[in-house]
């Protein structure tokens, strides 16, 4: 699915879509009701249909986020195309309560979750989204603003998959076609759609941006391969020279620090984010710190990002902080979630409370060749799971499991970095996230 040189027609990236999509196929189209969703609707029905190919299925679905009044209205409208396009059709309804900050993010994970809860239940090969070209050019335009400098891997814009919640592949066939074209297909085939007004609402940035671009240019593929090239260096330096223990530690060996120092930089930045339980990235300045210490050379501690950078000789040593560790209870049956770190399933019949302070720690035989200083340091932000109540013993704990998460990947992992967020997985001893459909 790579992003073409210059702009394709609608049909054209349907066709080359459908082309590349593993077969059989079930493929679940988020269709919100606005011209690039309904263009991307259209072009593939118009696709399939002039194929007569039975092996590939679409069915639709659109999320109400119950912020505006006419939303409900839209969402049936896109329900009554889907009647005459003999498609099935989903509406489900952000019901919660609206956060008063933050709204556009909430809105965007809520719509996520919604999807996902419907691809799920029809068991979707993959989810299609509609984003264009120049919603690819205004991502790259707003990350250009926040961080000017050419070898930061955001300016690559986004990726034409990713993968959600480790579960299901997001596509975005139409990323090399241009909202205008969409408009225009939908125009000779008589077909409306819906604009929203909050995408001329000079509050969210993407509008600023979108409003003041001039730039009629189409981005240039180079920074999409180079991320690619990036995260695969990245991820060969993970397999050859990183190792990580049950419990969060990693180490990675010193002499590899002395690779070319973007992809140094690359891999203690997905590194750190596992070690520290963060979704995003450390920011530019705490990663400018952290590669000024690496390249130093000298042994010493460095702390960014709640993740601890312990440097010896022979290796760099990186755990979580033991600052706000959290204390949590899972009851019997249920899973928890732990420091955004470590997912807790509790299959006794005890409720148990998992804390920082991981037993013995020390005395697993996998440590012996870890300092004493850095184990002991290391344990204090490590799970420690505990039975609530007297009378409980080891075999309740037998019955705990748990799992190591990645955070910067779980939830949102982009095709860039799938080499390299598999070969962290492997050396967490987890399964690798699921291949790409296409």
């Amino acid at each position: 699915m790579a992003i073409p040189s210059s702009p394709l027609a609608p049909i054209e990236a349907a066709r080359n879509f459908l082309e590349q999509i593993q077969k059989p196929a079930l493929l679940l189209v988020a269709v919100s009701g606005g011209s690039d969703s309904t263009g991307l609707l259209l072009a593939l029905h118009e696709v399939l249909l002039a194929s007569s190919r039975d092996d590939v299925q679409l069915h639709a679905v659109t999320i109400d986020h119950a912020l505006r009044l006419e939303a409900a209205d839209e969402a049936e409208a896109v329900k009554s195309l889907c009647r005459t396009l003999s498609l099935p059709h989903y509406i489900r309804r952000w019901t919660d309560e609206k956060p008063e900050t933050g709204i556009s993010a909430a809105a965007r994970l809520a719509r996520y979750r919604l999807i996902g809860e419907v691809a799920a239940k029809i068991g979707a090969t993959a989810i299609v989204v509609g984003h264009t070209l120049d919603d690819q050019r205004e991502t790259i335009a707003m990350r250009s603003h926040r961080s000017a400098q050419a070898d930061r891997p955001g300016l690559s814009g986004m990726a034409d998959a990713v993968l959600y919640n480790a579960r299901h592949w997001v596509l975005r066939p139409f990323l090399g076609v241009r909202r205008e074209d969409v408009r225009r297909y939908l125009l000779a085939r008589g077909q409306g759609w819906v604009d929203d007004p909050s995408n001329e609402d000079d509050k969210y940035e993407r509008v600023r941006v979108r409003k003041r671009s001039t730039d009629a240019d189409v981005p240039s593929s180079e920074p999409l391969l180079d991320r690619v090239e990036l995260a695969s260096r990245a991820a060969a330096l993970v397999s050859a020279a990183a190792q990580a223990y049950p419990g969060g530690l990693i180490k990675l060996n010193a002499d590899c620090l002395i690779d070319d120092p973007s992809v140094i930089r690359y891999a203690l930045a997905a590194l750190a984010g596992v070690a520290g339980g963060r979704a995003y990235p450390l920011a530019a300045e705490s990663m400018d710190r952290v590669m000024a210490f690496v390249a130093g050379g000298e042994p010493g501690r460095l702390t960014a990002g709640r993740v601890i950078f312990d440097r010896r000789k022979e290796w760099l040593y990186l755990m979580r902080e033991n600052r706000d560790v959290p204390t949590i209870t899972v009851v019997p049956g249920e899973t928890g979630l732990w420091d955004e770190r470590f997912e807790i399933v509790n299959s006794s019949k005890v409720a148990v409370s998992v804390s920082g302070g991981a037993a013995a720690y020390e005395e697993d035989a996998a440590h012996t060749t870890v300092p004493t200083g850095v184990l002991k340091r290391a344990k204090l932000s490590q799970p420690l799971v505990r039975p609530e109540g007297t009378g409980q013993g080891s075999a309740d704990i037998g019955l705990v499991t748990i799992r190591p998460l990645l955070a910067p990947y779980d939830l949102f992992l982009p095709r860039f970095d799938l080499e390299l967020a598999n070969a962290i997985a492997l050396s967490l001893e987890r399964g690798v996230y699921p291949q790409l459909p296409v």
